[in-house]
């Protein structure tokens, strides 16, 4: 339905009318990726009623309360990797891309802030400058920089650097009926150096594990932890994305990627690198991941996977060891190859090899590669998401999820493949994220539904065995199915919806309605 003619200038009157835009080509643009997937399978596809591209937090607050007033919906994203889609009608859309400064490096207090459409490879490259780094989402540095934008906010950095929840500092938040509050030592002191005061804290309101996605208000402004980086203040690299060719791989760093005769070998080797806290970046990739990573067309990718399989032994995780002295490289690299002989380790030689490991490092460094390393040559990449707990208990998980997507295979709805099970160490081991990783036969056409199907029986499996709420819960259907097992935290999420947003005008389909 088109927008009534007064609402659509009243918004007009607030960002201009070179900022909004009800054109069909331009809300064409905005439908997300995972559409895609919805045409495939005959399901209508929602789309918003206008965009607008507010330029500050007063233009937000009152696009904001005018859809407060007639009634409509809004729902707001900066880089929109994937969850930004409306559900249905009626939904405006708050496009924060004109929103792109970097506010404050602080570095001495070791925090940064930045406004909503500030992307990660920005943010990292200023604060190389300054000898510092942040945790890059592990969707990729062309995503947003804003610490409660990035769902969980996993990345690279997670062994050494944390994740989103642990890494919010202050912000402000444009709640979804249009007030303004500033979180923590903001709102205190004027200062964005603590997320939880002086005074009570509303940090665990606006996330936990994960982030609202759009179904509570608008993050403006937020600031993070920033991160020791030892390394020079701009990497020697040269080429273009993939194919970069570094002059030479700074000193005191080292990259490897190693395989393990089994599942559980690997995971204790993991368990080791946290335990001797060498881990500068440990990603639990599999060899097709690291194929994609470095392929620039599909004939290359399908070359180097099959090059790859010939060189691995099993499982296995990406590492890159960073010295901050001599001393502590030697160190680092003394108990990295200890822990190699001790668990029947394989590195990969052509990550290693001198003529690829810089423009390797780079990239998973800077985490250029994702949307490679999901959308393969050999087959569209998908993933069932665990959660953030402790490590030992991912890792479970994800072994169990294993055993179905075996069945699957066997069925032939997905590709045999040497996507072995993603885990990954948070903080050396203290938490856990895992994701099963799997292809889609692109013979059945059935193949489409599995995704779906197989998310609804890892989280039966999650309830069953009690391995936790995965970051991939979201609606009202997963809430509810999870709550009454989780202390009913369901009914504690829907309060605070209706409680912040009585009017529902947050569009809340990736979060929680308000429903009694």
């Amino acid at each position: 339905m088109a927008l009534k003619r007064d609402i659509y200038r009243a918004l007009e009157d607030v960002v201009g009318p070179e900022n909004i835009s009800e054109d069909p080509v331009i809300l064409d643009s905005y439908v997300p990726l995972l559409a895609t997937m919805q045409a495939e399978l005959d399901q209508a596809i929602p789309k918003f009623e206008a965009v607008s591209l507010p330029k500050n937090t007063a233009e937000v607050q009152a696009i904001v309360r005018l859809c407060n007033r007639y009634r409509i919906q809004y729902k707001a994203s900066s880089t929109g990797w994937l969850y930004a889609d409306p559900s249905g009608p009626g939904v405006i859309k708050i496009d924060l891309r004109r929103m792109n400064h970097i506010l404050e490096i602080n570095e001495k207090n070791m925090y940064a802030v930045v406004e909503p459409y500030v992307i990660y490879a920005q943010l990292q490259a200023e604060l190389m400058k300054r000898g510092l780094i942040c945790n890059v989402t592990g969707a990729g540095s062309n995503c947003s920089a804003l610490p409660v934008a990035a769902h969980a906010n996993l990345g690279h950095l997670s062994v050494s650097g944390s994740y989103g929840a642990r890494n919010l500092l202050a912000l402000e938040w444009v709640t979804p009926d249009g007030e303004i509050v500033r979180l923590g030592s903001l709102g205190s002191l004027g200062e964005w150096f603590c997320g939880d005061g002086p005074g009570p804290s509303l940090r665990g309101i606006i996330r936990g594990n994960t982030v609202p996605l759009g179904g509570l208000g608008v993050f403006t402004k937020a600031a993070q932890k920033v991160y020791h980086w030892p390394g020079p203040p701009t990497f020697p690299i040269e080429g273009v994305s993939p194919h970069y060719a570094p002059s030479e791989i700074p000193p005191g760093f080292m990259i490897r990627y190693i395989s393990f005769p089994s599942l559980e070998i690997m995971i204790e080797a993991v368990r080791k690198v946290g335990e001797s806290e060498i881990g500068f970046i440990l990603m639990g990739f599999n060899a097709a991941m690291v194929a994609a990573n470095q392929a620039t067309r599909n004939e290359e990718d399908i070359e180097y996977l099959d090059q790859f399989r010939k060189l691995i032994q099993g499982p296995g995780f990406l590492l890159i060891i960073a010295g901050n002295s001599p001393s502590d490289f030697e160190y680092k690299k003394r108990a990295l190859q200890q822990i190699i002989d001790e668990t029947d380790g394989k590195s990969l030689e052509p990550v290693e090899d001198p003529k690829n490991a810089g423009g390797f490092m780079w990239r998973f460094i800077r985490v250029t590669g994702s949307v490679r390393e999901v959308g393969r040559a050999t087959g569209f990449g998908g993933g069932i998401v665990g959660g953030t707990d402790v490590f030992p208990l991912m890792t479970r998980y994800i072994e169990t999820l294993a055993k179905i997507k075996k069945d699957l295979i066997e069925k032939g709805l997905m590709l045999a493949d040497t996507t072995h099970p993603f885990v990954q160490s948070i903080e050396n081991d203290h938490l856990g994220h895992g994701e099963l990783l799997f292809r889609l036969s692109p013979k059945s056409p059935e193949a489409l539904r599995v995704p779906g199907e197989l998310t609804r029986d890892a989280n039966l499996i999650a309830v069953k065995d009690h391995f936790g709420v995965p970051h991939g819960a979201w609606g009202d259907e997963v809430h509810d199915m999870y709550g009454p097992h989780t202390c009913n935290y369901n009914l504690w999420l829907r309060k605070i919806k209706k409680t912040f947003d009585p009017n529902a005008a947050s569009e809340a389909s990736t979060y929680i309605s308000a429903k009694e």
